[in-house]
């Protein structure tokens, strides 16, 4: 059943001109920000005196920049692609064929979570090309790519678990987008939070909390059990939120 949501929903958001708007305009500022980076770095390092050139570093510059606009472009798109899940369904109430059906509440959640995921690791795939590009360049470690690109889908994965939850609670696409957008702004901005507090213990607390202290462990090239154990933490409790949604329909 799970493989059926799935398919449903992945071919339902590909027929529509949604699915290529979001993919064209999401290459084209990528396409766009990647070489302004590059061009910027170039044009810097040809202003530079010859003696002070390599200190220049071509994977900060340049890399680690456009893996960090990335993730903040995620987090105006990953609310758009949510908004179909439940929103939508609830506004057709076509989600009244899904209740009369033997899918399970598990099965429903996970087929359209991979159909969002799919959507969103599709557009990351896409950015390859950059390091394709780049491929004839001698930029030292690049290690840094692999934990990058994880730290990006684990962060896209993260997006979409509270954009999906977002989407579960209105019947207003417009409003779960929105809803979404906040929610996921929120966790973003945890770690700003926590420069504003004196208290060691609430200032680790909230870096914690905050997506973007993570996303950028993983950007530096660095895996901990602490990021990870965030990520997983996340899935479970939007999971279970979004479960005990749909359950909610039995209290009214």
């Amino acid at each position: 059943m799970i493989f059926t949501v799935f398919m449903k929903e992945i071919k339902s958001y590909y027929r529509s001109p949604l699915a290529y708007f979001v993919t064209g305009l999401f290459l084209l500022i990528v396409g766009w920000m990647f070489f302004s980076h590059l061009s910027f770095f170039i044009e810097n390092v040809q202003k530079a005196p010859v003696h002070m050139r390599h200190s220049y570093d071509f994977a900060n510059e340049v890399i680690i920049k456009v893996f960090g606009n990335i993730n903040f472009l995620f987090l105006f798109i990953t609310p758009v692609l949510c908004m179909r899940s439940f929103s939508e369904e609830y506004k057709n109430k076509t989600i009244d064929l899904y209740y009369s059906s033997p899918i399970s509440y598990f099965e429903l959640i996970l087929g359209k979570t991979l159909t969002v995921l799919t959507q969103g690791f599709i557009l990351i795939l896409l950015t390859l090309i950059y390091p394709l590009i780049l491929s004839n360049l001698n930029i030292g470690d690049s290690s840094f790519l692999f934990t990058g690109y994880l730290g990006l889908a684990l962060n896209y994965a993260s997006y979409c678990c509270v954009g999906i939850l977002a989407s579960s609670l209105s019947s207003s696409p417009v409003i779960a987008v929105l809803v979404g957008f906040v929610f996921n702004l929120f966790l973003w901005m945890m770690g700003w939070f926590s420069t504003l507090t004196s208290n060691y213990l609430v200032a680790e607390i909230l870096k914690f909390l905050s997506i973007n202290v993570h996303y950028q462990n993983f950007v530096s090239g660095v895996i901990s059990f602490s990021d990870i154990s965030f990520y997983f933490s996340l899935f479970s409790i939007t999971f279970l939120l979004i479960h005990k949604r749909l359950e909610a329909r039995f209290w009214l």
